[in-house]
């Protein structure tokens, strides 16, 4: 039986802990925590009938892509009406986790299931919060197959559970960035795939159109989240040991460089002449310069593609179809923070939603039920598409290889652009100490990218790997 610890909050650290299992022991082997009450409810074939289902979905989507999933489910709702209703609650991701947990673990307003970052799911099924996917499976008779997934996910899906299923993904997003094709065309260049392709471009525009190329908010969340860790990644990085949870950060020689590359990689594009790039610039600043055609890149969260299309053609007097075909482009960040070619290179770093199940829904006719709606939203092609459209890739083959997809203008000259193939997409993976990581990488970059030289450095990546080692140590001491 695994170890059971208790939920603790270190409100002196801004750190909230759920209750891990010891890394050591690892997940499975223990008795099931979920029930299953009910006859599944079958026609006289052996079909499943769903009769008035109401499921109620907790998800941590309320940014501009909140209405448009919004949408989709009342779709779904529409299609099946009489059959299955989805009830939404969003829930902010500052919270999303502590609040979740809490209703679970009350049972007081509880979801049935839950769209959420992947990286909360570890401490969910260690505090036996969610439950497999597989009885709703085998009730309904519908399979997600995990090889039709992007592998850099999937391979989160079971926690640690052999032949369980906890999680079925759905997409994937990390920082993207726009570029102005006009002043590509005016520079008579490619867009970079390297870093000395970007530095070489960046400096060209510098000089030649006297703007600052590069328009981004590097003290934002999303930045610290998405383009430091990609960074990381790209220099050979590793953020921590799978089977302790400790980082190496700095007494790893190896991995010291990797995290002293990604900060200067980032730190040159700042404090160079010409600058390539503003530190601590303001959201609404680094958009405004991009919107006036003051910058060649903007980096931007991926659900904002409407926007910034929508804000661009209202600020230059131009229609969508004109935006897009002459002014407005998709662009990866593959390669651009690696200081040197290696097979890491092309990696980028971000998140993805998963679906799972709380341990809250017994009835065997809602689990089937759940499973109908997750394969609606995952193996459907339109609705990928839509969601696509929304800021949110698909991580799925059934839907990325669909017509429908393949189709939307939006996704062939957008999303499919921002990134660099989903085989180079990765993600936290399974740690209970996610926030605690994040937290720390977050204090590296925001106190480095403060100084224009590197002499700081070693200190400040040594202190972020002793704190998140004495948070682990403290947890299973």
């Amino acid at each position: 039986m695994k170890k059971k610890l208790i939920s603790i909050m270190m409100a002196s650290m801004s750190v909230f802990m759920l209750a891990a299992c010891n890394p050591a022991e690892g997940g499975g082997g223990g008795d099931e925590w979920w029930e299953t009450t009910g006859t599944l409810n079958t026609d006289e074939n052996g079909n499943v009938v769903y009769d008035n289902i109401d499921l109620r979905l907790t998800t941590v989507i309320t940014g501009e892509d909140k209405a448009p999933f919004e949408q989709l489910v009342n779709q779904f709702n529409a299609e099946h009406r009489g059959e299955i209703n989805v009830i939404v609650d969003s829930i902010d991701q500052a919270s999303y986790e502590q609040s979740v947990a809490s209703r679970i673990t009350n049972n007081s307003n509880a979801p049935d299931f839950l769209l959420s970052h992947q990286k909360g799911h570890q401490s969910f099924v260690d505090n036996e919060l969610i439950q497999p996917f597989n009885e709703g499976m085998e009730a309904s008779g519908i399979t997600f197959d995990m090889e039709d997934f992007a592998p850099g996910l999937a391979q989160y899906t079971s926690l640690g559970f052999d032949d369980e299923l906890f999680g079925v993904p759905v997409d994937a997003q990390s920082m993207i960035v726009f570029y102005n094709k006009d002043m590509l065309n005016d520079l008579g260049a490619s867009l970079p795939t390297d870093r000395a392709e970007l530095l070489d471009l960046c400096k060209r525009a510098a000089t030649e159109l006297n703007i600052t190329p590069i328009a981004w908010s590097d003290s934002i969340n999303f930045f610290t989240a998405y383009v430091f860790p990609t960074a990381i990644v790209q220099n050979g990085g590793v953020f921590y040991d799978t089977q302790t949870y400790k980082a190496d950060w700095y007494s790893s020689e190896t991995n010291r460089t990797a995290f002293k590359n990604a900060i200067a990689s980032l730190r040159e594009l700042i404090y160079t002449d010409p600058k390539l790039a503003n530190h601590n610039e303001a959201t609404s600043s680094s958009l405004s310069r991009f919107l006036n055609n003051q910058a060649l890149f903007y980096f931007a969260t991926p659900w904002t593609l409407e926007s910034v299309l929508t804000s661009y053609g209202e600020k230059n007097g131009l229609d969508r179809e004109t935006v897009m075909s002459d002014y407005v482009g998709g662009t990866s960040m593959s390669g651009w923070f690696a200081m040197s070619e290696s097979e890491n290179s092309d990696k980028i770093f971000g998140d993805s939603h998963f679906f799972a199940i709380s341990r809250t829904c017994t009835d065997i006719n809602k689990k089937a039920a759940i499973c109908e709606f997750v394969r609606w939203f995952t193996q459907t092609g339109s609705i990928g598409a839509e969601w696509a459209q929304a800021g949110h890739i698909s991580v799925s083959e059934t839907i990325t290889s669909s017509a429908e997809y393949n189709a939307n203008v939006y996704i062939t000259d957008y999303m499919n652009n921002f990134y660099s193939g989903l085989d180079n997409f990765v993600c936290i993976g399974n740690t209970p100490f996610y926030s605690d990581l994040s937290t720390q990488l977050t204090s590296i970059v925001i106190g480095a990218l403060g100084e224009s030289d590197a002499s700081g450095d070693d200190a400040l990546i040594k202190k972020a790997q002793d704190n998140l080692n004495s948070i682990v140590d403290f947890i299973y001491m």
